[in-house]
């Protein structure tokens, strides 16, 4: 009976060995960076008055978002930066996703996908940041008639069920990385960690992606703080570093 066990054991790491040894598409050189500033036009996210103005969610991600874009494309300019709005327009949350896995890759390379969000709570003194990715047991489709061809042959070396083992352990590679900067940072606001969360735009990437709450709007001491652009270009400054260590060296 032990040596049926010890076989099993063996069996199942020879099993994972081959599956993470194999070309995995989403841990090749990262080349393209997608940056999702949350909501937009019609959809304005979280907002509150402050001081006689409604201060909205959309306006914030979108300054964070072209902050961080500006910072990479100076410090990188032969990365691929896509954004998926650069103005004040609503896009649905398919659209999102379809901008970020019909963008089409240099041969061997990979992406990622940023999507920035500012946090409300029915309590006031909720406050810090936090990032979340996709449900780990959850399979979404990876591989179909709208991926583009340049991207088949990697895909295809992996069935669904790998497409997505790959997918979850890339994306908290991505995770860890981005919730480390913000801690770096931001040293003085609370750290929430990193959750799994059954969100669309993450499900829809195709490809290793997070969202991350960078504040909460509903907290006076936070609101002051995302309020000032100079905190704003600090959030985008520790979210630049974040893609940083991801970066081939």
């Amino acid at each position: 009976m032990a040596k049926v066990v010890r076989a099993i054991v063996l069996l199942l790491l020879l099993m994972t060995a081959a599956l993470f040894g194999a070309d995995n598409p989403y841990a090749l050189p990262l080349s393209t960076i997608i940056i999702d500033a949350g909501h937009g036009g019609h959809d304005p996210g979280a907002s509150r008055s402050f001081e006689g103005s409604l201060i909205v969610e959309r306006e914030l991600t979108l300054d964070i978002a072209l902050r961080l874009e500006r910072l990479l494309n100076d410090a990188h300019p032969l990365l691929h930066v896509v954004m998926t709005r650069t103005d004040d327009r609503y896009l649905t949350l398919e659209e999102r996703g379809r901008i970020a896995y019909q963008t089409v890759l240099p041969p061997k390379t990979s992406a990622l996908l940023l999507s920035i969000h500012i946090n409300s709570a029915v309590h006031s003194a909720a406050q810090g940041f936090e990032v979340f990715t996709k449900l780990k047991d959850k399979e979404v489709p990876l591989l179909d008639a709208t991926t583009p061809k340049e991207h088949i042959a990697l895909f295809s070396k992996h069935n669904k069920k790998e497409l997505n083992a790959l997918l979850f352990e890339e994306t908290r590679r991505v995770a860890a990385a981005v919730s480390g900067a913000l801690v770096k940072g931001l040293p003085m606001q609370v750290n929430r960690g990193i959750k799994e969360q059954d969100l669309w735009v993450l499900n829809a990437a195709r490809m290793p992606a997070v969202l991350v709450e960078v504040g909460f709007l509903s907290n006076d001491e936070e609101l002051a703080l995302l309020l000032d652009p100079q905190y704003r270009e600090t959030i985008a400054l520790a979210l630049f570093h974040a893609i940083e260590e991801l970066l081939p060296t």
